[in-house]
């Protein structure tokens, strides 16, 4: 069932932001509504021009552009490049599976996020930034690969459940990747201090 995935996650992280999420933090609120909206807007779709785009594409495309334009000029050139990149190679994907789906031998959704959450890493260190990338490139590639199925008739919703999917399991693989980090780095500075304390002790 497509969608799923996306609900179950959308659902874990809008209660941690609501009841864990410090009550001082100003972003608490507005991350929460902003989810909030999301879950709602995710089923429905308006159609410009004949393509048929989703509500909540639309307001993940307006947000994440937002957010690009209040960033550094030297900052917003890179992650514009980044962007573009992951673009490229979601259309790929995509082209790929359609002309050739027998490589696609594991189920295309992990695939994909795996594939975004990897060049994520590649292409940025700030792992705040690195969910912003892979959420406007793989919009941006939904975008493209909409306009390329066009020319052959096929229909194709941009911003569709499937697809919010895949960038639940991409936030879901970079969390866990988060936690791993900070985990080898918090278990490394305590070790390190437990070692300078045992050759003081000695």
């Amino acid at each position: 069932m497509e969608g799923l995935i996306f609900y179950w996650f959308s659902w874990m992280a809008w209660i941690a932001a609501t009841f864990f999420m410090e009550r001082e933090s100003n972003n608490r609120f507005k991350f929460s509504a902003w989810l909030l909206v999301v879950i709602i807007l995710s089923p429905y779709t308006i159609s410009i021009y004949g393509v048929e785009l989703s509500l909540a594409g639309v307001l993940l495309l307006g947000t994440l552009y937002t957010f690009t334009g209040r960033l550094k000029k030297r900052q917003k050139v890179y992650f514009l490049f980044c962007t573009f990149i992951m673009m490229l190679s979601y259309v790929s994907f995509h082209l790929f599976e359609l002309f050739d789906p027998v490589w696609v031998i594991f189920p295309r959704k992990w695939m994909l996020a795996f594939l975004l959450f990897y060049m994520a890493v590649i292409l940025h260190k700030k792992r705040h930034l690195r969910f912003v990338i892979m959420m406007l490139g793989a919009i941006q590639g939904e975008v493209l690969y909409a306009l390329i199925l066009r020319q052959y008739s096929f229909p194709y919703v941009i911003g569709s459940l499937a697809f919010l999917d895949i960038m639940s399991l991409s936030a879901a693989i970079s969390a866990v990747w988060g936690a791993i980090q900070w985990s080898a780095s918090y278990f490394e500075t305590n070790f390190k201090q437990f070692e300078r304390e045992k050759q003081k002790l000695s």
